[in-house]
């Protein structure tokens, strides 16, 4: 059951499901990241959980067509414009949102998985595509392991080592780090 509340500011929030575990796919792009993902939603879906994902593009994003009337509405002054339809639902902020903020819509989710927002300190797994990608460890944090399509031993990794190809053996490191039991 759902319950909703108002809080102090005059917004109604759910109350009842509390963000779900948060787990971070980051590298350089053409690491793999997105294949990652793609690969592991299934996987975990198939199991039964409820997988939710975000992504952060790194450049600018137009999800509406110009002339049409969402856009118009949003180009009116619109902070922020919902559109559905029969097969998906879509909400457009008129600015760029937080990683937070993006996690309060996936209450009720069993696991979020994050494509990139290097800077979070949820757990992360690094996306090493060569040797060079590893400086990212020492930049981040909360680094729980690195996905390599190569072994990288001996390269100084201080945490363990998964090949990007295993992706059933990645899913349980997802589903460990996460806390996610059946």
């Amino acid at each position: 059951m759902y319950v909703w509340i108002r809080n102090e500011r005059g917004e109604v929030r759910m109350n009842d499901k509390p963000i779900p575990p948060v787990i971070q796919i980051v590298g350089y792009s053409n690491t793999g990241k997105t294949t990652l993902i793609t690969r592991l939603i299934p996987l975990l879906s198939e199991e039964g959980w409820k997988v939710g994902t975000v992504k952060r593009h790194a450049g600018e994003l137009e999800l509406d067509e110009p002339g049409k009337d969402t856009w118009r509405h949003r180009e009116s002054g619109a902070d922020r414009v919902a559109i559905t339809a029969r097969n998906q639902t879509a909400v457009i902020f008129s600015r760029p949102l937080g990683l937070d903020e993006l996690l309060e819509h996936h209450r009720g989710m069993d696991l979020v998985l994050v494509e990139g927002f290097k800077g979070a300190s949820y757990p992360k797994l690094l996306m090493a595509g060569e040797e060079a990608d590893l400086s990212l460890i020492r930049e981040l944090t909360n680094v729980r392991g690195v996905v390599s399509p190569v072994p990288l031993e001996g390269k100084g990794i201080e945490v363990p080592q998964y090949f990007r190809d295993d992706t059933d053996g990645v899913a349980e490191v997802v589903k460990r780090l996460a806390g996610l039991k059946k």
